[in-house]
Parts: structure tokens; C-alpha cells; sequence
């Protein structure tokens, strides 16, 4: 992952972000050799959520910056032995280094993010912190509240995606007219509101989760699992992807930092990793797309409770509805914004995910056939694949030379997609492979995971069907919640007295055999 090529495409979608919000000039080498500074008041690092809120920003912010230096104050030995275990293993667009609080480059930074409450005038400051389920992003010159004793990550992580917005604007240089710096913002993830009346409950010291699914393992996958460790959730969890971790991943899923996880399923890798953070929770991988899993015996689906969607793909959606679980949240991105949809069984008047997603009708194969010259065939099949000779001689006659070069470099046919992006072959992408940034994905995971945990251990609070940050440049200020009634003609209702028994055999069942019995 060292060489040119393949660090340009983990690049390419960062740079194509900021040129879709006005950026100009975006010349990679010149961006990724600015300064980036990430530090923390060490009060502020005392606490379980500055910590958190200071790994969040550090996994982020290595993967859109190319010379990150980290500055920690000097009586936080622990932390400091961690973050130095950390920032050496993480995969970056250029460098992290960290740095003693009198050799950084303080006055010539581009962008200085900094966990605590603290403002400063005159430089590129942004302050975040979180308490309870609120997160404050400020980079203003009004502080944000100092408080930060009601631990929990969840709101940390957000408080770290809306920090490292603020970073990237000013690094990639977006326009402020069209991105203005936030000042003193608030948000709270249990009352999914800027105007909040506290900071939520507390959370249970160990929370047991049903038998939970996590469809999805890449940007948002990543971003969840980081929680979940964090959370330390205790319970099983099968994690299920088709796709293996690609070059193209290493800029947006945050915990992929190992050059030999490339080509590995993903599933398996997320799995084995939360396996090894958090040692309450059972997780299985199982590199397999929804759909043929559903299909055969491998996964007990009338064992499943609770359904985690990071996967932006309206036919898998279809698919995991099926399993009818008693909870299920879905996260999606686009390259600026973030959302969430959850679908509970106490509350079944509110849409499906068969009813919230409509199918698409446009033909992706059609548009990547004509932009890379591979025929519907070889894009039908497994796209993660090396590009073969078959490939070639059924390709376009003018598109064979440049296929011949991707498949000497070793390209997948996935990776040949991205390619011809990077290359202005103006090759139109599945939702997949659009330009994005990694704190999208860690937003929609916090979203995520704040509905998950409210349905779950708080039924009874006031239902949140569907919320969206439409543009996360914009702050959480134009954040909103909205909510959509089940259609007549969907399965969700036409065949309610058939999940009304799915759900009562599902109960009869999980008392007797557990997710991952042999």
C-alpha cells in the first residue's frame, strides 16, 4: 500500500468530497503537506469520554490528512503509552507523528483540533467534547461546556466526526460560503435534537444484546465495531459482508490498518478484531451477501433478534428485513451526509425497510460496461476477482490495452473500477464507490448505535423512526427526524399474522440454543 498508485486511490475519494463542496485546486501532494494538529486539555483526557473522543479524532483524522502531528499533555502517562502503541500502526494518508507540546508546529498548522472546551481566537481551533449522549463541536469563539463525567462513547464518536469535519474544511481548503466553521454546537443522540432537556441515561456499566447481526464491515461496519468494543457489549454477533478489503478501503474504514488484511474477507477481519478488543462479546465473520446466506442452513436466522444494516444496498435491505427482527437499524451515507432508519416491532405502524427503500431501476452494469469497456458478464459475476484474459478478450477492442495494464498491476474488477474514476474515464459508480470521508461513516454509525441502544434499553422513550444529517458541513444545525407509515401493500403488513408467529417461535427458541451452537 506504499506505492503511488494505490495511495492515490485511497486518496481520490477525500479530494473528490472537497471538490463536490467548491474546493479548488486540490492538488494531492500540496493538500496531504499540510499541518494537522490533534491534541487535548489534559483534564479534559482525564475523562473516559475525552479519551475517546481523542481515539475517534486520531483513527479519522490519519486517514484525510497527510502530516499529522499528535501533541498530548505531559501527566497523562497511560494514555500517553497508549496513543503511542496506536499511532504508529495506523494507516495514513502521509505521517503521524507525535510530537512534544514545545516542537510542534503550532503557528504553522493548517488545522488544530483539540479534545477539551477551550477556544482560541486568531488560529485554526476547534474544540470538541462529549457528556452523556450530547456531543459539542465548537470553532468559534465560544467555548463549549467543560463537563464530561457521564461516560459514553457513542456521543464521543460523534463529537469526534463533527471535529474532524471542521478539520477537513479548512485542510482541503472548502469554501466558507459554502461550509461556515460551527460555533459552540450541541447535539444529544438520545433526544436526536439540538435543543435537548438533558444529558440522557446513564448507561448500564455491561449490556447484554440479543443475538445481533452486523450486516456490513466496511466504512460504517468499521465505525460500529470500534463502538462496540468500546461500549463493551457483551453477547453474539455475526458479521456478515461479501466483500474483502480492498486498497481502496484503507481511507475510509477505520480500523483497517494492516496491509495483509487486503484481499481478506471482511467480515472475518471486523470479527477477529472484535474478538480481540473486547473479550465479552462472541462474533463470528462470514464473508457470504445476505441474500445466498438466507438461502442455506449456514446462518440460524430464526435466531435473530436484533439486525445492524451498514451495507447502502436496497436488495440486501430487502433481504435482512425478512429475518423480521424484533429491532433493526439501518445506517446509510452519501458523500455529505448521514441517516438513519429503524424498524422495531413495537412500533409496527412506521415503514420497513421493504417499504422505506424502493428497488432501483437504473442498470449500474450498463453504465460500468460503457465507462471501463468489460462486458455485462464480467460484471456480474464476483467483482472482487482479479481481472482474467477471458475478461479482456470479451472487453471493448479500444478498452483492451488499458484492462491489459490494470490486470498486470493486479487489479480486481472492483478496484479497475475505482481506477478508472481516479482516471476520468467518467465511469459513474455504484452508491458504494462514491467520493466519501471516513467521519460520514462515523456519524451514521453513532446514529446507529444511539437508536440501537435506546429501542433496546429504553422502549418505552418517544419512537424515532427516521433521522438525517443531510449535510454534515453544515453541523448538526439542519439535522432532522422524520417518519414514514407502512404501506398497505407491503409484506410488513399484508403478512403481519405470519411475523406475529415468527416472532413468538424466534422467543420460544433463543432460551433454548444460543446464535453459535454447533
Amino acid at each position: 500500500m506504499k506505492h503511488a498508485a494505490d495511495r492515490k486511490m485511497a486518496a481520490s475519494r477525500p479530494i473528490g468530497v472537497a471538490q463536490g463542496l467548491g474546493a479548488k485546486d486540490l492538488d494531492q501532494a500540496t493538500v496531504f503537506s499540510r499541518i494537522a494538529i490533534l491534541t487535548g486539555e489534559e483534564d479534559a483526557l482525564g475523562t473516559r469520554n475525552g479519551r475517546w473522543c481523542f481515539i475517534s479524532a486520531l483513527r479519522l483524522l490519519s486517514r484525510v490528512v497527510g502530516n499529522l502531528q499528535v501533541v498530548l499533555p505531559a501527566n497523562l502517562a497511560e494514555f500517553r503509552s497508549e496513543v503511542g502503541e496506536l499511532a504508529p500502526r495506523l494507516w495514513s494518508q502521509g505521517r503521524v507523528d507525535l510530537v512534544e507540546m514545545d516542537k510542534a508546529c503550532w503557528g504553522e498548522a493548517t488545522a488544530i483540533l483539540n479534545v477539551g472546551h477551550q477556544v482560541r481566537a486568531g488560529c485554526p481551533w476547534t474544540s470538541i467534547l462529549s457528556n452523556g449522549w450530547v456531543a459539542r463541536c465548537t470553532s468559534g469563539t465560544t467555548p463549549i461546556s467543560a463537563d464530561s463525567d457521564q461516560a459514553n462513547p457513542i456521543a464521543a464518536m460523534l463529537a469526534a466526526s463533527l471535529g474532524v469535519t471542521e478539520v477537513f474544511k479548512r485542510v482541503y481548503g472548502v469554501p466558507v460560503e459554502r461550509a461556515a466553521l460551527l460555533d459552540c454546537c450541541e447535539f444529544s443522540l438520545f433526544e436526536f435534537s439540538q435543543t435537548h432537556r438533558g444529558l440522557g441515561p446513564i448507561l448500564p456499566a455491561q449490556v447484554q444484546i440479543p443475538n445481533t447481526l452486523l450486516l456490513g464491515a466496511g466504512a460504517i461496519g468499521n465505525a460500529i465495531a470500534l463502538l462496540i468494543s468500546q461500549l463493551q457489549l457483551t453477547g453474539n454477533l455475526t458479521v456478515v459482508d461479501r466483500q474483502v478489503f480492498g486498497d481502496e478501503n484503507f481511507g475510509t474504514c477505520i480500523l483497517l490498518d494492516k496491509e495483509s488484511a487486503i484481499g481478506r474477507p471482511k467480515a472475518v477481519e471486523i470479527a477477529a478484531w472484535l474478538e480481540q478488543t473486547n473479550s465479552h462479546i462472541d462474533a463470528k465473520g462470514i464473508e457470504s451477501d445476505i441474500e445466498s446466506l438466507l438461502s442455506g442452513d449456514t446462518l440460524q436466522e430464526k435466531l435473530i433478534d436484533v439486525v445492524i444494516n451498514g451495507l447502502d444496498d436496497v436488495a440486501a435491505r430487502h433481504a435482512v428485513q425478512k429475518l423480521w427482527p424484533n429491532i433493526l437499524v439501518d445506517g446509510a451515507i452519501n458523500s455529505i451526509g448521514s441517516s438513519v432508519v429503524t424498524h422495531s416491532m413495537d412500533h409496527r405502524e412506521y415503514s420497513c425497510l421493504r417499504c422505506t427503500f424502493e428497488l432501483p431501476n437504473k442498470d449500474h452494469l450498463k453504465e460500468q460496461s460503457e465507462a471501463t469497456g468489460l462486458s455485462r458478464a464480467s460484471l456480474e459475476g464476483d467483482q472482487n476477482r482479479p481481472i482474467s484474459d477471458a475478461d479482456i478478450d470479451a472487453a471493448d477492442a479500444a478498452s483492451q490495452p488499458w484492462l491489459r495494464e490494470q490486470q498486470r498491476l493486479g487489479r480486481t474488477i472492483c478496484s479497475t473500477m475505482q481506477t478508472a474514476q481516479i482516471e476520468g474515464l467518467g465511469l459513474k459508480l455504484k452508491k458504494g464507490f462514491l467520493p466519501s470521508v471516513p467521519f460520514i461513516a462515523s456519524a451514521a454509525a453513532a446514529l446507529v448505535m444511539a437508536q440501537m441502544l435506546r429501542n433496546l434499553l429504553w422502549p418505552d422513550e418517544e419512537f424515532v423512526h427516521q433521522f438525517q444529517f443531510p449535510n454534515m458541513f453544515d453541523g448538526v444545525e439542519n439535522g432532522h427526524r422524520f417518519a414514514r407509515f407502512a404501506s398497505k401493500n407491503c409484506e410488513c403488513m399484508r403478512h403481519s399474522s405470519f411475523i406475529d408467529k415468527v416472532l413468538a417461535k424466534r422467543a420460544s427458541q433463543l432460551s433454548d440454543q444460543p446464535l453459535h451452537s454447533q
